[in-house]
């Protein structure tokens, strides 16, 4: 003890000095955004750069279920594409007259945790690939989550199975539209709130996004009502539901970017000042 008291004594401007350092790297973490942002894509680029070769090394044993995958999404959307051909001419215009504001990019989950309260993804996606934070995520038209921090090759994303984050979601068939929000236990499950009792809904009805989000657009599938009750002392519903996208075995999504969105951001931006 007396040895570590004389050490202490004759290396104390050391200490001293590494206690201040630490003090003041703590201090400007929290007082300088600009710092903490640059150090937080850094941390990014390199977990998604070991996420990404290690899913490689993953991919290459699981090359056939994954074709089988990208297979069957590409049937589920010529099966779409086939049925917005069968729509009269009469009720929609022409799709190659349209120039679409929606711009879609794939890519490839290299991280997934659902086992956590508040879980995330990472991307092999990012700022060079016109990515940016507040975009949707999706599966075969089914909501994965939305984009959080963007580095230059990589984006985390905050997934469904996320405690902190409330999605806008309604009963396709009747409109009705309440709060979505996972309760961090079963990771095929979500509950949706401030349903009003009255509103017409049975077993298996479709849960999508209500597009009354600035970042989700409408009609993104969700899941299939599992069962539903009335909330004590309240005249609310509360829906249990059961998930589209299965988060123990997704491996591909798909960014969607709206140039309708940032209008939309901007003009509620100026209503709000």
């Amino acid at each position: 003890m007396k040895r570590i008291i004389q050490i202490l004594i004759k290396n104390h401007v050391f200490f001293v000095f590494i206690i201040l350092l630490l003090i003041s790297f703590n201090f400007l973490m929290k007082h300088n955004l600009i710092v903490e942002t640059r150090l937080s894509k850094m941390s990014l680029e390199f977990s998604g750069f070991i996420f990404n070769k290690e899913k490689n090394i993953k991919d290459y044993f699981l090359l056939k279920k994954i074709n089988n995958q990208l297979l069957q999404e590409q049937k589920n959307l010529i099966k779409q594409i086939e049925i917005l051909k069968k729509i009269s001419a009469d009720n929609l215009l022409k799709i190659d007259s349209i120039e679409s504001p929606l711009v879609i990019t794939q890519a490839k989950i290299v991280q997934n945790t659902w086992q956590k309260k508040n879980n995330f993804l990472t991307v092999d996606k990012g700022e060079s690939h016109q990515i940016k934070a507040h975009l949707a995520v999706a599966n075969n038209n089914n909501l994965v989550g939305m984009t959080h921090t963007v580095s230059k090759n990589f984006t985390t994303v905050i997934s469904l199975l996320n405690t902190n984050w409330k999605v806008s979601a309604k009963i396709k068939n009747s409109g009705h539209y309440g709060t979505l929000n996972w309760n961090g236990r079963d990771f095929n499950i979500m509950a949706l709130r401030d349903i009003p009792k009255n509103a017409p809904i049975k077993i298996g009805d479709t849960i999508v996004t209500s597009g009354y989000s600035n970042t989700l657009p409408e009609n993104l599938h969700i899941g299939v009502v599992e069962n539903y009750h009335i909330e004590e002392k309240t005249n609310f519903l509360k829906i249990s539901v059961k998930l589209f996208v299965d988060f123990t075995s997704i491996q591909y999504v798909y960014i969607m970017d709206s140039d309708s969105q940032e209008e939309r951001l901007l003009i509620e931006k100026t209503l709000l000042n």
